[in-house]
Order: structure tokens, then sequence, then C-alpha cells
């Protein structure tokens, strides 16, 4: 059975879930849903959570209406983990992940819709490895800059080389995910011969 679009559905299926739940905790947080209270701890293994290197779902206390930005409105790094913050007579609900996270994980989510059309998503075979160091290079330079105290990046920043790094991540999980899945599949079929 190798050859199976199982990993791939089910790769998908991951990226969109985990997508939808870090927009979603930020909305449901938004509408005072108590499910919020649980969801944004449940994130903590997966981010630092720094209100100043994450993105905001805003709602206006006029109209209601949502969009998105920083967090806080200066570049100032701050080490909250704050939920909720207001600018401007808006409120701000934070999404769970930084934004370099959500850069990657939309992109990695993008990667793999558009993986289909590049390359035969049954393959087990990774892309040139170079490329993948290619693509990394921007989220270290930016990351490890940040972190010794160089310069402090910005949210649009950490977008840009998520992103980078975020579509081409696809290309090299799915084939580890193909060969896992043969694997399995390899090793059901010994256990089964064998009885």
């Amino acid at each position: 059975m190798a050859g199976s679009k199982l990993p791939y559905i089910f790769f998908f299926a991951v990226l969109f879930g985990f997508n939808a739940l870090y927009f979603a905790t930020a909305y449901l947080a938004s509408t005072g849903h108590p499910s919020a209270d649980f969801l944004y701890p449940a994130f903590g293994p997966t981010c630092h959570q720094l209100v100043s290197r994450s993105l905001c779902l805003y709602k206006s206390d006029s109209d209601g209406s949502y969009s998105i930005g920083d967090c806080l409105q200066s570049s100032e790094l701050s080490y909250s983990k704050a939920t909720q913050v207001s600018y401007e007579g808006k409120t701000g609900y934070k999404i769970p992940v930084c934004s370099r996270d959500v850069a990657i994980y939309a992109a990695m989510l993008a990667g793999l819709v558009a993986l289909p059309f590049i390359r035969k998503i049954e393959t087990e075979d990774w892309p040139n490895k170079w490329i993948l160091v290619a693509a990394a290079m921007p989220t270290a330079v930016d990351g490890f800059t940040q972190l010794f105290g160089w310069r402090e990046s910005t949210n649009f920043l950490r977008l840009i080389t998520g992103a980078i790094i975020g579509v081409v991540l696809p290309f090299y999980i799915l084939p580890v995910l193909n060969s896992l899945y043969s694997f399995i599949l390899e090793k059901i079929g010994k256990g089964n011969k064998q009885k």
C-alpha cells in the first residue's frame, strides 16, 4: 500500500486544525468564552507566548469589528504573557503563538496545499537539503541576533522569516511521514503473514 495519500491527508488535517485553533482561541477570548482560559496554556509548550512578539486579534470597542495587529505598539521587549491588551479604543486578544510561529504554521499549510502541484505527494525522497538550509537562514539570523541582544526584531520581520522556512517544511516533513507510513504497513504485513 506504498504510495497512499493518507499521510498527506493526515498532515493537512493536523496543520489546518492547528492553524484554525490558534485563531479560534483569540476569537473565543474576545467573546469571553471560558474555553479560551484552557486553550492559552495548552499552546504554552509550543511557543514562548511573549506579548511583544505576538499578534493580537483586536475587537473595536465602538463597532465590534475585528482586525489583526501587533499586540504592543512599541518595539519594547515585554516578557508579559498577558492574553489581553488595550490600545486606542480597541481591545486585543493575543493569538496564543508568536508572530513567527503564526507565519511558520500558516506557510506550512500553504506549502502543503502547493506541494501536489510541484511533487508527488507519495514521495519518500527529500528535495535538495540546501534548499532547507537556505530557507532556515533568515529565521536563524533574525532569531540569533535578537537572542544575543544585538537588536530587537519586529513582528513584520518575524512574519517574513517564518513564512520563508514554513513554506518549504512540508516538502521535507511529508516524505518522512510517507516513509513512516510505509514502514508501519510493512511491519503490519509481516506480522499478519507470521500468524
